[in-house]
């Protein structure tokens, strides 16, 4: 049978007989090239490639015109054809460009103009002597032709780029068409194939009708066939018109909708033209409001935030966002629930890093795609934006009770929370507590979050971390303590949201630790990535083998959070610490505290003004309670059996695990977080504080160094270091201005030490229910006291308070007299009586004498600067001031004396050694440590038992002030008293001369020898039980009183004994006038000065000479005390060439320093208070 070679099947051509190659007769005739088979038919396998062998340039554009021919009268087949597949990837590119918009970031545009193209073409010469056109000419003419029919109308054609991949065009014909090696190139380039909105693959070989498809997309094509049906042409046009107007089955669309709905896809580049098919078809793209707006209405993965802090998301112009409450996802989980649209949430969808721009940076929640579709640009959050990768574990237990954890049943943990800050942005501390769950597990540590979605129902965001794996944990050797740790709320008072947080880092170099890497936040601040202006601190110790660095953060307002960065082999490890302070919205009690600023301790009492407790009794100032902790550490406080005291449980070096180096370095450079004596306290920090600042070496005048570089020092007691070392103590601090007058660095130790006491007192007054603008501080200075340094002194606490309390509270900026304030204390406990009494108050470096003239209502003071430190110190140096010597006799005898009968050595002989061997130490120092320590020192049981006749000095102190006295009552016509009183820290040398039976025996007998008036009948010395306390607790019932009833207050009259011979003939006393007269006036009154040497030498005389005196000396092992007469004057009492000479010279050096400085104390101590260190030094010999 012959083959017949046809193209047809069509069944009504009959067989015919052929013999070899012969022509067929009739040809394609009547309808048989209807009955050609279509090849396309069946072949969706090969939609990329068909068509490529057509030659026409635009080939491409009829395949898919006759494939929308072709599918229009089966729009839903049972077989998918190629046609199909060919409609289905030019709807796949118009729902992509619709749904992207001119939003879409990845899909870019480039315009061949038709008009320009051609031109050029037709404008290429020919090739010289050729004949023959340019090929590019050809080529035009043969685009001419062929853009005719049809393709009449076309000016342009866009190329449409996906991820720098053409993916296809523009088409007069279909709108638009695709390019047939789209997926050759997406493969080669390895792009993700774009999705649809509800997470389909696009231009995929398959067939997606359009009823499948998104609604709002549906609606743009029905509103194009309506409103532009004279711009469609071809089969594109008549499969519309098959879908929306000759459909059995209607297709759904938004009725509410036209073009107008829609936003204008723009090409962008210099122009931004819209993206025309021909002149005035334009392609739209669904509005990017709608889309959000449906997405937030109907997904059921829509978050449900506590704050609102995210709305307030801005571009870099400050421009906002507008960002809607985003959706919550996590990488494959398993939460059934509307996604976008009408499409549900696959399991399988993943949340990659590529889905996550870095909201910690430069990201933005309203840049963000949805994963599992593409082109939807809608905010969502995930596990990573809300958990951090790594983990920075701590040497010890983080304070659970002061920091949040994320542990349940106060479980202890030792990591920083592995949350990242962003999450505050939506959620509160409140939520984080709630949600947070942290998991350890043997090696293995689970943070779980949950976060609450529409719905009532919660997505957990989940990471596991293996602390096997070194990448997964960091180890961050440090500490922080912040100071203070309480969160006042009234908006008037925000300025005393001032903080210093304290870090000690003691990590290595390789861990990556940068003072920057700290930074602090306002959880509205998060959204703007804005932390809080906090200048980046110097280290005030420099680490070390031994020891940390520290560096101090200056908060200038509330925070809420701390992030803590590192950098570890190469990765970003990041840390947060939650602070819950102490929220303070209540505070209405009125607090006085006085602050006794003394030349040796200082110390600081207060009374609540509630107008009740007319019998309260002034308090020291304590931090003695969790409920006012002043400074809070992040490691958790010791509880365990050995923590005794409360003091034990923040200082025991358990409580700070491996890095125990960081307690000695708050001692130091820090604030203790107690302060209290007291048993139960059981702190080694209690008012009366030693007046000293630690300051590092070096500085210099002109910021504020209070912790960076400078702080009070409450270890100096404590102190163990004897190495060189960057930072060191300075005492004195009350007369730096008058010591040291040239030192520039005098202003700032004093106005750091005055800042910490005002910083405390804010910290006691507002955990205490206190108003601060009705707490009132006042101060007390002694009548002695130059009115320069007492200036001085004023600038410097008004600055303190101005930085501590702003405009609220009150300073009283006059101070207090030394000589009144124990009046007023001593009265209320019912020690002086209503007789003539007088009240001797001895400091370190001014001793105050009040004299209470009860039947005349009359109330005298005088002050001078003779008082302990000229007991214990270590004399004068050449130019007048006190000498840094440590070689009086007390010490070198007690030296001698430990020497002789060691002890088992403690800490405290390491601060002893310390003390001895730093020059900025003094002997004053060093002889305070003995006394406080002498239990374990046995400082007075060396002076008693091995050099009692060290006493003779302590005698001679405790005599000139008597015969001060007796000078002073008898040359204002008074009687000698019947009560003599003593406070200041300084007359406790007096309990080494006696009981108080003795010391009064001995004071009368000095009135004997001193006047010839007798002691009244009666006379009794009164000691006070804490002789510190009482000037300042009198000082803040001055105050009360004076606030009260000012008419009732103590006005006392200023007088002075110049301390020249007493006349007896009638003839006239020096004519000085307190705080008139000159130093230049009496420097040059030479008879003056040999009468106070004179009055000296017989104070002297009548003193050591007496024999009841001598007497009563020999019972305490005193001997022969004319010989400290001879030692002192002399043989010849007219001579100048004597220790009484010398000292007096050296002490009229401090006072005529300055001549134009006005006389305020007595000249009679003068020539002693060099003379009795070395008498002490004598004796010891």
């Amino acid at each position: 049978m012959p083959h017949i070679l046809r193209i047809d099947k069509d069944p009504n051509v009959g067989q015919q007989d052929h013999q070899d190659w012969t022509q067929s007769r009739g040809g394609l005739t009547g309808n048989r090239i209807e009955h050609i088979p279509d090849t396309l038919t069946g072949g969706s396998g090969t939609a990329a490639k068909a068509g490529t062998s057509i030659p026409s340039p635009f080939a491409r554009l009829y395949l898919f015109d006759t494939a929308f021919r072709m599918a229009k009268n089966n729009p839903n087949p049972r077989e998918t054809s190629l046609y199909h597949v060919l409609v289905s990837q030019c709807l796949d590119l118009l729902e992509l460009l619709f749904q992207g918009g001119p939003r879409n970031a990845d899909i870019t545009y480039r315009v061949w103009s038709k008009g320009e193209r051609l031109e050029a073409m037709r404008a290429k010469p020919a090739a010289p002597g050729s004949g023959v056109r340019h090929p590019h000419a050809i080529l035009g003419k043969a685009l001419e032709l062929d853009l005719q029919g049809d393709l009449g109308r076309l000016q342009q054609i866009t190329m449409i780029y996906y991820k720098g991949a053409l993916l296809g065009g523009t088409s007069p014909l279909t709108l638009v068409f695709t390019s047939p090696n789209w997926e050759q190139e997406r493969q080669n380039r390895f792009i993700e194939p774009p999705k649809s909105t509800n997470g389909r693959t696009l231009f995929r070989n398959e067939y997606v009708p359009l009823h499948e498809r998104d609604i709002a997309f549906v609606t743009y094509l029905a509103r194009i066939y309506r409103e532009q049906n004279g711009l469609l042409s071809g089969g594109f046009r008549e499969f519309l018109y098959k879908i929306f107007e000759d459909n059995t089955s209607p297709l759904r669309t938004e009725a509410d909708k036209t073009l107008g709905s829609f936003d204008a896809i723009t090409v962008g580049g210099e122009t931004n033209a819209t993206l025309q098919v021909v002149p005035g078809l334009v392609l739209y793209g669904v509005r990017e409001a709608d889309v959000l707006e449906d997405i937030e209405r109907e997904s059921d993965f829509v978050m449900q935030p506590s704050v609102d802090f995210y709305a307030q998301e801005a571009y870099p112009n400050g421009a906002p966002t507008k960002v809607r409450r985003p959706l919550a996802l996590a990488s494959r989980m398993e939460v059934a629930g509307k996604y976008v649209k009408n499409t549900d949430w696959n399991p399988r969808t993943e949340v990659l890093p590529v889905h996550l721009n870095d909201l910690s940076r430069d990201g933005l929640l309203a840049d963000r795609y949805l994963p599992g579709v593409d082109n939807v640009r809608y905010p969502f959050v995930s596990t990573d934006d809300f958990l951090e990768d790594f983990l920075v574990r701590m040497p010890y237990k983080i304070n659970n009770e002061r920091f949040q954890t994320g542990m349940r049943d106060n479980a202890d943990c030792h990591f920083l929370l592995p949350v990242r800050k962003e999450y505050f942005n939506f959620f509160t501390p409140a939520d984080l507590e709630r949600y947070l769950t942290i998991q350890i597990d043997a090696n293995l540590v689970t943070a779980s979050l949950e976060v609450p979605v529409k719905g009532n129902r919660r997505i957990t965001f989940r990471k596991s971390y293996d602390l096997r794996d070194p990448g997964t944990i960091v180890d961050f050797r440090a500490d922080l303590g912040f100071f203070p740790f309480y969160r006042v709320t009234r908006s008037d008072l925000q300025h005393l949201n001032q903080y210093t947080v304290m870090l000690a880092d003691g990590s290595g170099v390789e861990y990556g630790f940068k003072p920057t890497g700290v930074q602090f936040y306002q959880f509205p601040g998060l959204i703007r990535k804005a932390p809080l202006q906090v200048p980046t601190p110097e280290p005030r110790s420099l680490k070390t083998s031994l020891a940390p660095a520290s560096y101090y953060y200056k908060v200038p307002q509330a925070f809420d959070l701390v992030e803590v960065n590192l950098s570890y082999g190469g990765d970003t490890y990041r840390g947060l610490m939650l602070p819950q302070f102490r929220v303070i919205d209540q505070s209405y009690k009125a607090y006085t505290f006085a602050i006794d600023f003394g030349t040796s301790n200082t110390h600081v009492a207060f009374l609540e003004n509630d107008g009740v407790s007319g019998n309260a009794e002034p308090q020291p100032l304590t931090v003695a309670n969790d409920n006012e902790m002043q400074m809070v550490l992040l490691n958790k406080p010791y509880n365990g059996p050995e923590a005794q005291t409360t003091y034990q449980r923040y200082a025991l070096k358990s409580g700070f695990g491996s890095f125990d180096e960081m307690e000695p370095l708050i001692r130091r450079e820090f604030v203790p977080t107690v302060i209290a004596g007291d048993s139960r306290a059981g702190s080694p920090f209690a008012f009366p504080l030693r007046t000293t600042v630690y300051e590092k070496k070096g500085i210099q005048d002109g910021g504020d160094y209070l912790f960076s570089k400078l702080n009070l020092g409450f270890n100096i007691d404590l102190e163990q270091s004897v190495s060189a070392d960057v930072n060191r103590y300075v005492t004195n601090l009350k007369w730096l201005f008058e010591n040291q007058p040239k030192d520039a660095l005098n202003r700032p130790r004093v106005r750091a030490f005055f800042e910490t006491l005002l910083l405390m007192i804010r910290n006691k007054v507002i955990l205490n229910e206190g108003d601060v603008a009705k707490t009132k501080v006042v101060w007390l200075a002694p009548s002695s006291m130059r009115r320069g340094t007492r200036n001085g002194l004023v600038e410097e606490w008004q600055k303190a308070f101005d930085r501590v309390f702003g405009a609220s509270g009150q300073f009283v900026y006059e101070p207090i007299s030394e000589s009144v304030a124990p009046y007023f204390y001593l009265m209320k406990k019912g020690v002086l009586p209503t007789s003539d009494a007088v009240n001797i108050d001895i400091g370190g470096g001014t001793s105050d004498i009040m004299l209470f003239v009860q039947n005349e209502r009359r109330y005298l003071n005088t002050s001078f600067r003779f008082a302990a430190n000229d007991i214990w110190g270590g004399g004068l140096n050449e130019q007048g001031y006190p000498s840094y010597r440590k070689d009086n006799g007390f010490i070198q005898n007690y030296l001698l004396y430990k020497q002789r009968n060691p002890v088992p050595y403690r800490s405290e002989d390491g601060t002893l050694e310390s003390f001895l061997q730093k020059d900025e130490m003094t002997a004053e120092d060093v002889v305070s440590l003995l006394f406080k320590q002498d239990a374990h020192f046995r400082f007075t049981q060396s002076m008693k038992d091995f050099r009692p006749a060290l006493r003779m000095v302590l005698y001679l102190h405790y005599a000139s002030i008597i015969y001060h006295l007796t000078q002073l009552v008898e040359a204002n016509g008074l009687q000698l008293p019947r009560f003599l009183t003593f406070t200041g820290r300084g007359s406790q040398y007096l309990n080494l001369l006696g009981s108080v039976a003795d010391i009064t025996e001995l004071t009368q007998l000095l009135f004997q020898a001193y006047s010839n008036q007798t002691a009244p009948g009666g006379f009794r010395i009164v000691f006070t039980d804490k002789p510190k306390e009482t000037t300042a607790n009198g000082a803040v019932l001055y105050q009360q009183q004076q606030d009260v009833n000012p008419a009732q207050t103590v006005r006392p009259e200023p007088v002075t004994y110049w301390g020249d011979v007493r006349r007896t003939d009638g003839g006239p006393q020096s004519d000085f006038i307190y705080n008139i007269t000159s130093a230049e006036e009496a420097r040059l009154k030479p008879d003056f000065h040999e009468s106070v040497i004179e009055n000296v030498r017989l104070f002297l005389e009548k003193t050591l000479k007496n024999r009841t005196i001598a007497a009563f000396l020999a019972d305490f092992d005193i001997q022969r005390p004319e010989q400290y007469y001879d030692f002192l004057v002399g043989n010849d009492p007219a001579s100048r060439h004597n220790v009484l000479w010398d000292s007096y010279l050296l002490g009229r050096l401090a006072i005529e320093r300055d001549p134009d400085a006005r006389l305020s104390e007595t000249f009679f101590f003068l020539p002693l208070k060099h003379a009795l260190y070395e008498l002490s030094k004598h004796i010891q010999q």
